[in-house]
């Protein structure tokens, strides 16, 4: 099941700012190992998280407490589970959507006084809330909107666009990842940080080599412009479950001399380990002499 409630496409029209998961004392990578392997999976393709009952206790005092228009909570229903891991953070959520009996209040008159008293809503209404594992806390931007009679979530604002996951040929895609290759891709990091005798601020990929090989054979096939890539730097990793879909991709910095250029100039791929490929939205703007994501770049030019 899943609802469409209008706003930011990333991600089943939820805003999630991944800037308001970061945390100052940092998840551990083998916290996104535990929570992957702590999924179960059934024939039809069901996917239940560990302690749900726990998760699903929390959410319904969350919306008690949180929504005071609320009556009860009829369903929750998991949606996702999301992770991000950087050098500078790393962080991981599930999202689940809840289905509420809502009322709202409305004047009437008894006795030629003016009264406000609770109508019920006849329809049922849903919002998202986020749960994070490292802190055990739910939230939620959705709010109740009473001219509407619906939940919303907050548009945050100066949010910088997100790439297009689906034309990049990483979401919504045939060929899907699973939860065992999420587990392994993780572990790898892992594996790298005991061989190299690395810091957490330090991890990259375990087949990074390979990946910056294939990283300058799309740059040079793709930007006829670029002389060549100077350095390639591993930027993050991200990981999406669902019912519906399931990807993972790194995003890597490309920093490229430029054909009559002085300056280095800098782009973004991403690198889909299911399909071991790279794609890029970014393009080439010769007025700006820069490097943009191709829809900001439209913007730029209206």
């Amino acid at each position: 099941m899943r609802i469409n409630i209008s706003l930011f496409v990333l991600f089943f029209t939820f805003s999630i700012s991944f800037s308001s998961f970061a945390q100052l004392d940092k998840v551990k990578i083998e916290d996104f190992v535990s929570e992957h392997s702590g999924f179960e999976e059934n024939e039809d393709g069901e996917i239940v998280p560990i302690n749900i009952k726990e998760i699903n206790k929390k959410i319904r005092f969350f919306v008690e407490e949180q929504y005071p228009n609320v009556e009860l909570t009829r369903n929750i229903i998991w949606d996702s589970y999301t992770t991000f891991l950087s050098p500078s953070d790393k962080f991981h959520f599930h999202v689940f959507i809840v289905q509420v009996k809502v009322h709202k209040m409305v004047s009437g008159e008894n006795d030629q006084i003016i009264v406000r008293r609770k109508q019920d809503i006849e329809r049922l209404k849903y919002l998202e809330v986020i749960y994070n594992p490292f802190t055990d806390k739910i939230t939620s931007n959705f709010r109740w909107f009473s001219d509407d009679e619906e939940f919303y979530a907050q548009e945050e604002e100066n949010k910088t666009k997100d790439p297009d996951l689906e034309s990049l040929k990483i979401a919504n895609q045939d060929q899907k990842a699973n939860i065992p290759v999420f587990v392994n891709e993780h572990e790898g990091f892992i594996e790298e940080l005991q061989i190299r005798e690395l810091s957490e601020d330090e991890i990259i990929p375990k087949n990074v080599k390979e990946i910056n090989t294939k990283i300058r054979a799309f740059v040079k096939s793709n930007y006829s412009n670029v002389e060549y890539s100077r350095n390639i730097i591993w930027d993050n990793y991200n990981t999406f479950l669902s019912p519906f879909d399931k990807y993972h991709f790194h995003t890597f910095i490309v920093q490229t001399k430029v054909k009559d250029l002085k300056r280095l100039k800098y782009l973004e791929v991403v690198y889909n380990p299911v399909t071991e490929s790279v794609n890029s939205d970014f393009i080439w703007i010769d007025e700006d002499e820069e490097f943009y994501r191709e829809d900001t770049a439209q913007e730029k030019t209206e």
